[in-house]
């Protein structure tokens, strides 16, 4: 079963049956409540002119006394109330009926049994009689509700083991299903508790993820948000441990320096202090870096996101990137533009673009072309804006295409080694163009070179 909705509805069902089933017992029992009251008074109707009699001239012969202890006799099994009036209508025993009581006597007449209810729940016959002595009275008897202690002893064991069997069967089907229901949000619970105790390895039992209901789904998504929290706490560490490496080496470096300057001679010093400022000019960028990454980690930069002309921005870069690459004898060009706009933040959508188009440069091999493309293209109904920067570099092995947007991490070549980058660029492109909503991968092209693919939902 798919669906939580159904379950919880089949629940109210079988509550329903319960409850029908209840009112069929009770209704059954208040049938055999009504026939038997209609036994009982047939049969006093037939007697009662004759008992009427009979306690009258008892009542005379032997006084109140004898009359009480004829209706012990009579009345073994306490199911009636037998009642007693003279002729002013006063009770004889000494008893004092209801007033309803009293004037259902009143209403008696000598003919006939005279039948009717009491209230809602009490019924009566009453006859009239007169003694030997020529003294009328009125015999009242008086049918009280039976308790539900008497009604279950005349349903019979039968009927009696079938509502038990009801209230057992429906009783067991309820735990059952409220376990259905429980037992996967406690484990979840369990679950999350070890989480936040450290293991951050645990995941859902099987059985919640192989379930088709909201819970099993539930479960699912609770795996999904366990992984991505690893993956965070994991790539806090490494980048920790990167942070730690990277600031160490300008530091060894800045060390050095700072011990040769006090050693050498007047003459020799420009060379040391130009290193110090190189190395401080490192740890700046690093550092500006670092803020940068961790700004668009947590989502805590302010910026309003507004419509950009993406195809502008590239131009601008292409500008800007040209310039730069002139010193490798490089040319930046923007071979195509679709006209393409998005939502973003200017400045932070230049700094991803800029990266890329910077670390193009950086790798490019002198004499050669930076080439940008800007198309527009629709994949899955939804309508993208792809760039496409192309270097005419080394490339980029396949092991490491995946790998070269994660912090710090550099591809072991003589390039790299010259350039001197912290890899954080790619990174921050990474992380600007996942934030908006888009993708960014990297492959070889196939007469070589590195292609980074940007692509960005286009602005409705």
């Amino acid at each position: 079963m798919r669906n939580l909705f159904l379950k919880i509805f089949l629940w109210f069902c079988l509550a329903f049956l319960m409850i029908a089933a209840t009112l069929f017992v009770g209704t059954l029992v208040t049938g055999m409540n009504e026939t038997l009251r209609k036994e009982i008074l047939s049969r006093i109707s037939l007697y009662l002119p004759i008992e009427a009699k009979l306690d009258a001239d008892i009542y005379e012969h032997d006084g109140a006394e004898g009359l009480k202890n004829h209706f012990r006799r009579v009345n073994q099994t306490g199911d009636v109330d037998a009642y007693v009036f003279d002729s002013s209508g006063k009770e004889v025993l000494g008893r004092n009926p209801s007033a309803e009581a009293i004037e259902a006597a009143k209403a008696t007449r000598d003919d006939q049994p005279f039948v009717g209810r009491i209230g809602n729940r009490s019924s009566f016959a009453a006859q009239q009689a007169i003694s030997a002595s020529g003294h009328r009275y009125t015999i009242l008897i008086v049918i009280p509700a039976p308790s539900m202690v008497k009604m279950a002893g005349r349903l019979g064991f039968s009927r009696l083991f079938g509502l038990l069997t009801i209230l057992l069967v429906g009783g067991a089907f309820c735990f059952l299903l409220a376990r259905h229901i429980a037992l996967p949000v406690v484990q979840l619970s369990t679950a999350a508790g070890r989480i936040a105790d450290g293991w951050l390895d645990t995941r859902s039992d099987q059985s919640i993820r192989l379930r088709r209901d909201e819970i099993g789904r539930l479960g699912r998504s609770f795996d999904r948000m366990a992984e991505r929290i690893e993956s965070l706490v994991q790539g806090q560490q490494r980048l920790l441990g990167d942070v730690s490496h990277e600031l160490r080496s300008p530091l060894a470096r800045l060390s050095v320096a700072e011990g040769l300057l006090r050693q050498c001679p007047p003459e020799e010093r420009t060379e040391y202090l130009d290193r110090i400022e190189s190395e401080v000019e490192h740890l700046d960028r690093l550092i500006g870096q670092l803020l940068t990454l961790a700004r668009i980690n947590s989502g805590a930069d302010p910026s309003p996101q507004e419509t950009v002309d993406l195809t502008s921005l590239v131009q601008e870069l292409a500008v800007d990137g040209n310039f730069e690459a002139q010193t490798k004898q490089c040319a930046v060009v923007v071979y195509s533009s679709d006209p393409c706009a998005t939502r973003a933040t200017k400045e932070q959508l230049r700094r991803a673009i800029e990266n890329v188009v910077r670390n193009a440069i950086r790798y490019s091999q002198p004499n050669s072309r930076i080439e940008i493309t800007i198309d527009r293209q629709i994949f899955s109904e939804h309508s993208w804006a792809v760039v496409q920067v192309r270097d005419h570099g080394p490339g980029v092995s396949a092991q490491h295409l995946e790998k070269i947007f994660q912090p710090f991490y550099r591809v072991l070549t003589n390039n790299a080694q010259q350039t001197g980058g912290a890899g954080l660029g790619l990174a921050i492109t990474d992380r600007i163009i996942r934030m908006y909503g888009g993708t960014v991968k990297a492959t070889n092209a196939s007469t070589g070179g590195l292609v980074v693919h940007l692509e960005l939902p286009l602005a409705v």
